[in-house]
């Protein structure tokens, strides 16, 4: 098998599955379609988005912890001494106000009831209970429900900004894998023009030779340079399959599939290198620590780890419970149960050694200082970040300056080298070296380029600025 038919085959097996959203002659692909692609159909944004129903879920299963809670229970003893049934059944709704408990709730008792089991007897109708239950210290400022809410929620949040974290991230790879395309073709025409010098001067060299003007061995050296130069062809070109399969992960179809780009949808060149300025406009650091997702992030686990701080710190405190109750029987019966009843309790609950409280309380105070850490750190990685793709697209700009400067001289020289040797006053080896500096020239300055869009699209990450399209 051919090299040509094992590469068709190749790209056949890569493009079978998914249906190409392009033609061969459409304009060529832009970055603008790559990070739409992204945008809808890029797996890591998607798993990003699930991460946000499943905090929205957890937040729902939080506020679960105040739904009102009905139990009831039925008790009778038909055989014994003293046969009697027990009906009870009571509403609880726990709030959020300073973890008081509602509840209401309706009880019978009928039947024949033992002189220490009075109490459970009502009159005919039953009895009518309502009140409410306040702990002071213990669960009072806060407690497991509400902890648990407010932890949901910020865990929200920190999913929204995981969302915007994975944007930026895969924005900025595309934006990579994208320029490194770009590059690898423009690799491969340096390739192609420098092999095509090479067989258009070979016709020329075998006049010169059959002539007599120029000797065989540079006809012969010619030869081995189109051998030569059809082999950086070869790797020229397999760096651009390997860069448009690296692509081809970021443009997909519209069943998410990924489209394979194709030579034709290379574009021209690289835009023009522009300042840093014209390129992100001003940065402020210290705003950019605002918009940052990841620092956001982090900071929203501190905050939920403040409250499971301050939940554990509250969970020393012994249980100290205020109870108010109101209770009426309705019905015939006896006088002293019709009439209004009015309860009031206190519990208390005071540990003694308490080491599971204080133990949880230092493991939770230890996490907490954890990640005030890691949030100073990540603020400086930050900064850092910033300053250094600022220094990056600097420097890359300065190196597109330098790299057409060689270019051009490269070029000239060539030129020059090139018409001394048609005046039979330089040697094919000369005209090589020259052709050969020039390329090497031109692809440094595809390499300053493709430096310089990816230190744009660092930056812009970096700073939480949206991908520049131009």
């Amino acid at each position: 098998m051919t090299r040509a038919s094992l590469r068709a085959v190749l790209l056949a097996s890569l493009v079978a599955a998914p249906a190409q959203a392009r033609e061969e002659g459409e304009a060529p692909l832009s970055l603008e379609e790559v990070l739409d692609s992204v945008e809808r159909h890029y797996p890591v944004i998607e798993a990003a988005r699930r991460d946000v129903e499943a905090a929205g879920a957890e937040l729902l299963a939080a506020q679960g912890g105040f739904d009102p809670a009905l139990r009831g229970r039925v008790v009778s003893t038909p055989i014994g001494g003293y046969p009697y049934t027990r009906v009870e059944s009571v509403v609880e709704q726990p709030t959020s106000l300073w973890g008081a408990n509602l509840f209401a709730g309706w009880r019978l008792g009928t039947g024949d009831f033992p002189v220490y089991a009075e109490g459970y007897e009502t009159n005919a109708l039953g009895e009518v209970r309502a009140g409410v239950s306040v702990p002071l210290l213990r669960n009072g400022p806060i407690d497991r429900r509400r902890a648990a809410m407010a932890r949901a929620e910020l865990g929200t949040d920190a999913a929204a900004f995981g969302v915007e974290q994975a944007r930026l991230e895969s924005s900025r790879t595309a934006t990579w894998r994208y320029w490194e395309w770009v590059a690898a073709g423009r690799r491969y025409a340096v390739a192609q023009d420098l092999l095509r010098m090479a067989q258009a001067r070979n016709a020329q060299l075998i006049e010169r030779v059959e002539s007599g003007d120029l000797a065989n061995f540079e006809h012969v050296d010619n030869q081995r340079a189109v051998v030569q130069r059809e082999g950086q062809v070869v790797a020229a070109d397999r760096l651009l399959q390997q860069s448009a399969m690296e692509l081809s992960l970021f443009v997909r179809d519209a069943e998410g599939a990924p489209v394979l780009p194709q030579p034709a949808w290379l574009p021209e060149g690289f835009p023009i290198p522009v300042a840093a300025e014209e390129a992100v406009g001003p940065l402020a650091i210290e705003d950019v620590l605002d918009r940052r997702p990841d620092v956001q992030r982090l900071e929203l686990t501190r905050q939920q780890q403040r409250v499971e701080h301050r939940l554990a710190r509250n969970q020393r405190a012994p249980a100290v419970d205020v109870s108010v109750a109101a209770a009426k029987d309705f019905g015939e019966g006896s006088p002293k149960k019709g009439k209004p009843e009015l309860e009031v309790g206190l519990l208390l609950d005071i540990p003694t050694f308490n080491r599971a409280a204080t133990g949880r309380e230092r493991q939770v105070a230890a996490g907490l200082a954890r990640l005030e850490a890691q949030l100073r750190l990540q603020k400086d990685r930050a900064r850092v970040e910033v300053r250094d793709a600022l220094s990056a697209l600097e420097a890359s700009r300065e190196r597109v300056a330098v790299a057409r400067r060689e270019l051009t001289l490269a070029r000239e020289i060539e030129r020059s080298e090139r018409t001394r040797f048609e005046l039979g006053e330089s040697t094919l080896l000369f005209v090589n070296l020259r052709e050969q500096t020039a390329a090497e020239a031109a692809v440094r300055e595809v390499d300053a380029l493709t430096d310089y869009h990816k230190a744009v699209a660092s930056l812009r990450a970096a700073a939480v600025l949206p991908v520049a399209v131009r």
